[in-house]
């Protein structure tokens, strides 16, 4: 029953199904974003309309394990359920905490690393914003406000989110400082980032 309720709830920002896993390094994305974000589970041996098939135990659980441990870095821990179901196979349940390690990237050879995070039902590459945001959290220190940020705070004061461009444009930055600026506050809990599969935007909290 446990299994059936879980199925019913459809894929969203926390439950991911697939039918199998053929490529370790594509599976490590959903891997990524659910430690990046809030969590999740991925049920391998479920067809994308809930429809259960089932997998054989080793093959996928060798596929997940080397995205997590092989294609992440740093590494990801995960907790395992098998469920047998009537044709003899079993659907096997990942269940991947939010981490405390983040932020996790995807490593592939000849490839940069890529971070992922979990919005909806889907793994979107992390702003470069976002990642240093992580990074700060882990040694959190002292905020040196300037003028620069003053002048970021004063201008977006009232809009709408924008994008790190049009922050760059409006505020007379560089790429440079605009990252570092508005890594400082939202790391500070000023600001937020709304991302979707169409890309960041930051506005005032």
């Amino acid at each position: 029953m446990y299994l059936y309720n879980l199925i019913a709830q459809g894929e969203h920002g926390t439950l991911e199904f697939k039918y199998e896993i053929n490529d370790p390094r594509k599976i490590a994305r959903t891997l990524v974003a659910f430690a990046n974000t809030g969590g999740g589970r991925l049920l391998v041996g479920i067809k994308d309309n809930g429809t259960v098939s089932g997998v054989s135990i080793d093959e996928e659980y060798y596929m997940v394990e080397s995205g997590a441990k092989l294609y992440s870095r740093p590494e990801i821990d995960f907790k395992l359920k098998i469920h047998p179901v009537p044709n003899g196979r079993h659907v096997l349940e990942f269940i991947i905490e939010s981490s405390t390690s983040k932020p996790h990237a995807v490593v592939c050879p000849g490839k940069l690393p890529e971070a992922y995070i979990r919005v909806h039902d889907e793994n979107i590459l992390a702003h470069p914003v976002w990642i240093k945001v992580q990074e700060r959290l882990k040694s959190p220190g002292e905020i040196k406000y300037t003028v620069k940020h003053n002048r970021l705070l004063t201008y977006i004061k009232g809009k709408e989110a924008q994008t790190l461009e049009t922050l760059m444009k409006e505020v007379f930055l560089s790429k440079r400082e605009s990252m570092e600026i508005i890594t400082d506050l939202v790391a500070s809990g000023i600001m937020e980032i709304e991302t979707t599969n169409s890309g960041s935007v930051f506005k005032l909290k």
